[in-house]
């Protein structure tokens, strides 16, 4: 039986292969000339996880856009997702660009996240 505390994700990616995305940290932003909020990014880190599809049967019960392409990728690092006068963290998974929208936060208590992302442009 496991406990919390136990990091079950880390125990999954022991038996599971792992998929290595580059991620980048919302490092700062600041107003431009237009007064639009512009974020800038800190260089990549290649972390680990688990990168899988959201199936589209479930964008109608999640509120998702239906024009857009989902995925959870799931990691032991705490990224941050789009909340409130803070901009979120970025991550590029097999050549294209994702954006972490929201998280399933069990960092704290289990030392893992789960965030949902979605695809914003091709990677570089």
């Amino acid at each position: 039986m496991t406990t919390p505390g136990s990091n079950l994700l880390k125990q999954a990616l022991t038996v599971i292969n792992p998929q290595f995305v580059t991620y980048y940290r919302a490092a700062s932003r600041a107003i431009n000339s237009i007064g639009q909020f512009v974020t800038t990014y800190a260089a990549g880190t290649v972390i680990r996880g688990s990168f899988q599809a959201v199936p589209r049967k479930l964008y109608m019960a999640y509120g998702l856009d239906l024009q857009k392409s989902y995925y959870t990728f799931y990691t032991l690092n705490d990224l941050i997702d789009i909340q409130r006068d803070v901009s979120n963290d970025q991550l590029v998974y097999n050549g294209l660009r994702y954006q972490v929208e929201s998280d399933n936060d069990w960092f704290a208590q289990d030392g893992w996240k789960g965030v949902l992302c979605c695809y914003i442009a091709p990677g570089s």
